[in-house]
């Protein structure tokens, strides 16, 4: 079978030819549109389910919210984990899937669930946004230089202009929003006043929400139209909602203004948030209230593609839309860790594409084949390239770091070589040069496929890895192996034809001084290993028992990942759920 196909290649040169055009074009364009991570997405498929029940105690939500939907989402199809957060006034139920299933089907079935659970009246489960922990790719705050535009209008705007935008980015799921003031109407009644007049707090909130409504009245006709009817009812300001009437005695009406005092005021706050800016002399200003967001990526989505959108919507933002003296100042963003991920990758395989042409050239003794075999680094990476964006497996810093150029090149080494060895040493007058190149492919071809594919067969016990070491090195070892692929095809069958057209005529093989030295050597050196046995076993054994010891006895350590610093550090300090915020800028301070 192998014979076959490299028969069939060499009796095909113009085909396999174009057909490898054909995979370079591909393969380009699919590396051009591959998403490319600088860390592996290692979170679990998940759907969070959030209630909120304001002034109740902890035991009571657990009660009546946190234990009825446990009971109701236990049994989901797919599910590994149920777990469970409880807070005064909150409850948190997070639903942990296995990796065989679909984001988009799981929420569907936990809103199937929450359809069939009976909770207290005035509550309603609410499905958290699909994203992930690695998925808040943009850090921003609102920075302001116009007097007229004070904190709680930075949250006005953020709230109701920023999140909106954000959001019609594509990729982005949602903008969390922290820090500043959040305007509200407050009704601040005169309990003194309320008992003369004989009401109660409950009938002052049943007249604002009741009064606080816009109301339809059919409609009327006008000559050959018809008018719709509406009455207008909704709060629009301060003075709305003072002359709202509470009740009527005597033919006088009641007014909210006449037992309370109503103003524009901040929300109570339950945080704040301070941030540090260094000027260009270098001088620090704190501004201890700052209004901050984080945009969500959409977990799977391409946060590159994302980034882009956002940088295009905030240069939006700033230049037409915001009030001016308002900008939205990133602190944190993705994209610069991104570019710095891919200039390195790059970098490093340029350099090693150089650094394996120039050794091959040493060693070889012949520019046209240490080029033939240069090739296949490009051809592998774009192989690989085509297959992972097929898969829709993006790649990132571990995959691509892992691509060992001498694995790739192995292959082609050993058949270019023997190409060459061919041909300078085993000139017959007479034979053509495409029938010793033949000869030389065929003396080699099974010993280049097996020990490709014996290579490939080492990382089969990766693909058996599953939750987040599967989620953190599958990707790595899909690209390996498609690379490994990718050599494995241009070894067989491009790197023959391809020598059949660099070298029309034959070619000369140069003799290594290098070379020479060590074959001496390393004859010299076998021939005493075989004639004193037991050194060099007695050497292998202390070195496996040196090897041993380094390995379990904790002396040079050992880490999971390799450290990844992208220059950005975020110190985060928990205090006392019951503390106050009043004292937390004491505490920034």
């Amino acid at each position: 079978m192998i014979k076959r196909l490299v028969d069939f290649a060499l009796n095909n040169r113009f085909i396999v030819l174009v057909i490898a055009v054909l995979l370079f074009v591909w393969g380009g364009i699919s590396f051009h549109n591959l998403p490319v991570e600088a860390y592996p997405d290692v979170a679990n498929n998940y759907v969070n389910v959030i209630t909120q029940w304001p002034g109740r105690s902890a035991e009571d939500v657990e009660q009546q919210v946190t234990i009825p939907l446990e009971n109701v989402m236990a049994g989901i199809p797919h599910m590994a984990h149920l777990r469970s957060t409880t807070l005064a006034g909150l409850s948190s139920v997070t639903m942990i899937f296995d990796d065989d299933s679909v984001d988009d089907w799981n929420r569907e079935k936990v809103l199937e669930r929450l359809s069939q659970v009976s909770l207290p009246t005035g509550l309603q489960p609410q499905i958290g946004t699909d994203w992930s922990p690695v998925g808040q790719i943009y850090w921003y705050t609102l920075k302001s230089t116009n007097p007229s535009v004070d904190n709680m209008q930075l949250k006005s705007i953020e709230d109701w202009q920023l999140e909106k935008a954000f959001r019609s980015v594509p990729g982005v799921v949602d903008v969390s929003s922290f820090g500043g003031l959040t305007r509200e109407y407050q009704v601040v009644v005169d309990p003194e006043k309320l008992i003369s007049y004989g009401l109660t707090i409950q009938q002052v909130q049943q007249q604002l929400a009741a009064n606080n409504v816009n109301a339809g009245g059919s409609f009327i006709e006008q000559g050959q139209q018809q008018i719709n009817v509406q009455e207008v009812g909704l709060f629009t300001n301060v003075h709305d909602i003072e002359q709202t009437v509470l009740k009527s005695s005597n033919g006088t009406a009641l007014r909210v203004s006449d037992v309370a005092k109503v103003v524009q005021g901040p929300k109570i706050r339950l945080g704040q948030i301070g941030k540090t800016y260094r000027n260009v002399d270098g001088k620090l200003i704190n501004d201890g209230d700052v209004v901050e967001g984080v945009v969500l990526l959409q977990k799977g989505d391409n946060s590159d593609a994302t980034l882009e959108g956002i940088h295009a919507k905030v240069k939006e933002l700033n230049d037409h839309i915001l009030p001016p003296g308002v900008k939205i100042v990133p602190f944190l963003d993705r994209s610069d860790l991104l570019h710095l991920t891919t200039k390195t990758v790059l970098d490093n395989l340029t350099i090693g594409i150089l650094l394996v042409a120039l050794i091959l050239f040493l060693f070889l003794g012949n520019l046209r084949g240490a080029l033939i075999v240069a090739i296949t680094i490009p051809f592998a990476l774009l192989f690989a390239s085509i297959c992972l964006d097929l898969r829709h497996i993006p790649a990132n810093l571990l995959s691509l770091g892992a691509l060992d150029f001498g694995m790739v090149v192995e292959g082609a080494v050993v058949m270019v070589e023997n190409i060459v060895r061919h041909l300078s040493h085993k000139r017959q007058p007479g034979k053509p040069v495409l029938t010793q190149i033949r000869e030389a492919a065929h003396e080699v071809q099974r010993p280049v496929f097996y020990a490709i594919t014996i290579i490939i067969t080492a990382y089969l016990p990766i693909f058996t890895l599953q939750s987040v070491e599967g989620r953190l090195f599958k990707p790595m070892a899909w690209t390996v192996a498609f690379a490994l692929l990718g050599s494995l095809i241009f070894s067989m069958l491009l790197a023959p034809v391809l020598a059949s057209f660099v070298f029309p005529n034959g070619a000369s093989e140069w003799e290594n001084p290098v070379m020479r030295w060590l074959t001496t050597r390393y004859r010299d050196s076998s021939i005493w290993a075989i004639d004193h046995k037991i050194a060099p076993f007695a050497a292998a054994g202390a070195m496996l028992a040196l090897g041993g010891f380094l390995a379990f006895s904790g002396v040079i350590g050992s880490e999971f990942l390799p450290h990844l610093d992208e220059g950005a550090i975020w110190v985060r300090g928990s205090l006392a759920a019951s503390t106050s915020p009043n004292r937390e800028p004491r505490h920034r301070q």
